[in-house]
């Protein structure tokens, strides 16, 4: 079985392709900037960590020695996404060709190539990045998680609400599933060189999304709708984050937000 890199592993999704290598047999190694301790939520048993720094490419040469595949799923916020998605790239699969790595696999957004928003457009020179360097790169882009979605609507906490962007719809999809078609890929699902789109099972407004979080956690916060202003809300208005013609066969929010309370 190929050995497997997960870059960013103790994220979200890091995490679930970690465990979903592990459970199919892969050699895992996992890349962070800090390695969990064995009892903390963010390891996954299984899988050997190294520490590595995706900018200033300390620890990059120990992580990718031996590797035959890696899978990208590193994250950055704010100012440091730029620096991380671009210059992290470049550092990553300069390090990874010259120790002879065979193919690397990123996880991207859906539109990222279709927005001004300052995170997408990182994104998307990311994705430039990968698909133009000498190895074998594959780029799966997803719709927004469920936790994501879930993450908008809480955001009005503080003021007794919750939040639903006006005009927008969402295809949520559970990061298990972008997990296994990551590994998919990773395995040599897809064409060399490539860019795959992956999305919920539905698309449904925010306020539909919203109505089903607040029953499902018994709230009663209203349901406050906003209009997301800048070029996100743009994006999202637009319909540049849906793939209806790329749906999964995975739960929806209603099913994913039962199995939570369940």
């Amino acid at each position: 079985m190929p050995r497997v890199l997960v870059v960013g592993g103790t994220g979200l999704a890091g995490r679930a392709v970690t465990a979903e290598a592990v459970e199919r047999g892969h050699d895992v190694v996992v890349a962070a900037r800090r390695a969990p301790d064995d009892d903390a939520e963010q390891y996954v048993a299984g899988a050997a960590y190294v520490t590595a720094d995706l900018v200033t490419g300390s620890g990059l040469e120990e992580a990718v020695d031996g590797v035959d595949v890696i899978v990208d799923a590193s994250n950055a916020l704010g100012k440091q996404a730029a620096n991380v998605f671009a210059t992290g790239a470049q550092n990553l699969l300069h390090t990874a060709a010259r120790f002879g790595v065979h193919r690397a696999v990123l996880l991207s957004i859906v539109g990222a190539d279709r927005s001004r928003y300052g995170y997408y457009r990182a994104k998307a020179a990311q994705e430039r990045a990968y698909l133009d360097s000498a190895l074998d790169t594959r780029v799966v882009r997803a719709t927004q998680f469920h936790d994501f979605v879930t993450s908008i609507f809480d955001r009005g906490r503080p003021f007794g609400a919750l939040v639903a962007p006006t005009r927008t719809r969402f295809q949520p999809i559970a990061v298990a599933d972008v997990a296994r078609t990551l590994v998919d890929v990773a395995e040599g699902a897809g064409e060399p060189d490539s860019i795959l789109h992956i999305g919920g099972p539905r698309v449904e407004s925010a306020r539909a999304l919203a109505e089903q979080w607040k029953q499902a956690s018994g709230t009663r916060r209203p349901i406050v709708p906003v209009r997301l202003r800048g070029p996100l809300g743009a994006t999202w208005r637009a319909g540049r984050n849906l793939v209806p013609e790329h749906a999964v066969d995975g739960p929806a929010y209603a099913a994913w937000l039962a199995s939570r309370t369940s």
